[in-house]
């Protein structure tokens, strides 16, 4: 039914937004991802949508994502039993979609048992019905522009696992990588130095 919305920004979290559309309130559930893209308050904002309906009880809810190959990702991951949309929506705010993309790819599902709520029985599940379907999910184009944008050397990547392994999810671990990767000296900085200057916050 909706494909996106446009309007102005009046409320984010990283959890949600309000847009203001022609003076009718949409509250949106959003990915992590969405979070980063947002401008400020005020401001008018486009993002793809899925209306979500649900029976027993009956309820209508609108998702949000960063772009139409998250969305499609969201829309796989619900196509798997046992898998509903609030459980999608925590899978694709702990691991950026193209990360997700490239695990299943793979058959590689155990990273996603370090999600919450994602067992090792479910992690197996989405692999095994995912596996043959991942690819047709955007262009391979996209894919690729989209998986380069976020692929780390093996020293960011050392970086990025160790931020993990401290309970920051990835796009929280790369963020707080680029605050600090631009830095006189950085490439030659020890990785636990790295590290500690992130968690200082310097």
């Amino acid at each position: 039914m909706f494909d996106f919305i446009k309007g102005k920004l009046v409320r984010k979290s990283s959890g949600s937004v309000v847009l203001d559309v022609g003076g009718v309130g949409y509250s949106i559930s959003t990915t992590l991802t969405v979070f980063d893209k947002l401008p400020s308050i005020g401001d008018e904002f486009s993002i793809s949508v899925h209306l979500h309906l649900k029976e027993n009880p009956i309820s209508v809810q609108l998702f949000g994502f960063a772009d139409e190959t998250e969305r499609d990702c969201f829309l796989q991951i619900i196509s798997v039993s046992g898998i509903g949309p609030k459980s999608a929506m925590t899978i694709l705010s702990a691991i950026h979609y193209t990360e997700f993309i490239g695990l299943i790819a793979k058959g590689n599902y155990l990273p996603l048992t370090s999600i919450s709520g994602v067992g090792k029985k479910t992690a197996e599940r989405l692999a095994l019905e995912l596996k043959d379907k991942i690819g047709k999910i955007g262009s391979a184009s996209s894919h690729s522009t989209a998986y380069s944008r976020i692929k780390a050397s093996s020293k960011d990547e050392e970086i990025i696992n160790a931020l993990m392994s401290l309970g920051y999810n990835r796009i929280e671990s790369e963020k707080m990588l680029r605050t600090i990767s631009g830095k006189d000296g950085f490439s030659e900085m020890p990785v636990e130095e790295i590290i500690k200057g992130i968690l200082r916050g310097k």
